[in-house]
This record gives structure tokens, C-alpha cells and sequence, in this order.
């Protein structure tokens, strides 16, 4: 095992942990369940992700710096069903649902 990434948010910690299993990296979380009152007392308890195999270790923290620490921004679109206006990370038109085409 090896530590890949280290974040107090644990959204983002949540967050990195999904987008490496979407890779195809087994990972698992450490200190989840930290002391969450370690903050009153100048603590600081960091959830950690660490990759199962070690041999993964340089495709996760490539998927790491490309999706979370340096994510590449996506242009708005207009859905071409009913013309509403999306953010670029929406895959789906949030007015009628239908799927972005990149064409």
C-alpha cells in the first residue's frame, strides 16, 4: 500500500477515492474516523487515500494531479434539445436530462 493523497475535507477525500476507483485503482481510506473534536485542540487529524497495490502507485498519482489538483476546465454548451445553457462539467442537460455530444 502507499499513500497517495491527504486532505481535513473529507468530501474531498471521498471525492479522490471515487475518481481512482473509476481508474480501475483499488484504493481505501485511513482516519476516516478521526477524532473530529482534534480541531478544538490543535489537532488536525487528515484522512488519507492509499492506493491496495503499490504497482499503481504512478497511475493514481497521475489521475490525482489531472482530476483533482490541476483539473482541466470544460466550456459551457447548449443542450441541442432545449437549448438551455450548461456548466461544462454537467455530462447532462439538467433541464431534460438529455446526454452532452461532443459533436
Amino acid at each position: 500500500m502507499k499513500l497517495v493523497y491527504t486532505h481535513e475535507n473529507m468530501s474531498l477525500v471521498h471525492s479522490a477515492k471515487n475518481i481512482l476507483e473509476m481508474n480501475n485503482i483499488n484504493c481505501l481510506i485511513k482516519n476516516e474516523h478521526g477524532n473530529t473534536m482534534g480541531a478544538e485542540f490543535g489537532i488536525t487529524n487528515l484522512a488519507e487515500v492509499w492506493v491496495l497495490d503499490a504497482n499503481d502507485y504512478d497511475k493514481a498519482i497521475a489521475v490525482i494531479e489531472e482530476k483533482i489538483a490541476n483539473p482541466t476546465e470544460k466550456s459551457s454548451w447548449v443542450c441541442s434539445k432545449c437549448n438551455e445553457k450548461n456548466e461544462g462539467n454537467f455530462e447532462i442537460c439538467w433541464k431534460c436530462q438529455t446526454e452532452h455530444s461532443d459533436s
